[in-house]
């Protein structure tokens, strides 16, 4: 097994392009150099209070457990979605992260513009890091000079922001990926490479369309995004420099698009269920 000067940034609770992303470096015969298994609070009303009863430690943890159990899929709908995938993901089953990295820092933070994020990013001394989570970075982090890899569900600058994979399907009518350099702004960071897939099928499934949204994000997406991020890593040659891969600055067009509307989302999920 190679080791690589990655760092992972896995924010822990419900996160299955974490699990992904780890698979698909274990196939390839690849390891992050260290894992930050970070446990959150995070922001919203929920969070607040539970920090304020609590405190941050422990509400982080009953936290990450609410989110491991709200990740939970029918098993029959999650084989359904993966028949053809080497390997299976897990949604709500964290992964055991000692078996894919030899260094696992454990971290507890308020929210992502906590300090001790950026302390225990130092302290790694990873050469680059994966972000793997959902949400905007603080500056903060970069103003310290960080390189952060992110792959996006969709190709950029073409379809920015939310439910990139639904609003792919709508407006290039397949699902894409792109794997950028983040930086303070939405989707804007610097573009190393994109992909597009198949349009999936999955004929005369029958779900609420609910479930299958949510199915999709745990059992489908982060197949796409690890695909793309093993192409990256492929195309790196010898022990290439992952803080400074080719990249080029996106053209200032495209479409960032906001939260799918249930009533459009409902109609492209039926698309994929002819």
């Amino acid at each position: 097994m190679k080791t690589i000067p990655l760092g992972i940034l896995a924010f822990r609770g419900g996160c299955p392009v974490t699990e992904a992303y780890l698979l698909a470096l274990r196939q390839e015969g690849l390891q992050p150099s260290v894992i930050l298994a970070v446990d959150y609070v995070g922001e919203g009303a929920r969070g607040a209070k539970l920090e304020r009863l609590l405190g941050t430690r422990l509400a982080a943890t009953l936290l990450r457990h609410w989110r491991n159990r709200s990740a939970r899929i029918k098993p029959e709908l999650v084989e359904r979605l993966q028949e053809d995938r080497a390997v299976k993901l897990r949604p709500g089953r964290e992964p055991r992260f000692e078996e894919f990295s030899p260094r696992v820092i454990p971290l507890t933070i308020r929210d992502y513009a906590d300090p001790r994020l950026r302390d225990a990013m130092r302290v790694s001394k990873a050469e680059a890091f994966l972000y793997c989570s959902g949400g905007r970075v603080p500056a903060a982090i970069f103003e310290e000079g960080f390189r952060i890899l992110h792959i996006h569900p969709g190709v950029v600058p073409h379809v920015k922001g939310s439910d990139g994979l639904l609003w792919s399907i709508v407006a290039r009518q397949k699902p894409g990926a792109s794997c950028f350099y983040m930086d303070a702004g939405i989707d804007t960071g610097r573009l190393i490479a994109t992909a597009e897939y198949p349009m999936p099928r999955w004929s005369g499934l029958a779900v609420d369309p609910d479930v299958l949204y949510n199915a999709l994000i745990y059992c489908y997406d982060p197949h796409l995004r690890a695909a793309l991020l093993v192409d990256v890593l492929r195309g790196v040659a010898g022990d290439g420099d992952l803080a400074n891969l080719p990249a080029a600055s996106q053209p200032h067009e495209g479409g960032h698009y906001f939260t799918m509307h249930r009533a459009i989302r409902d109609r492209v999920l039926s698309r994929l269920c002819i």
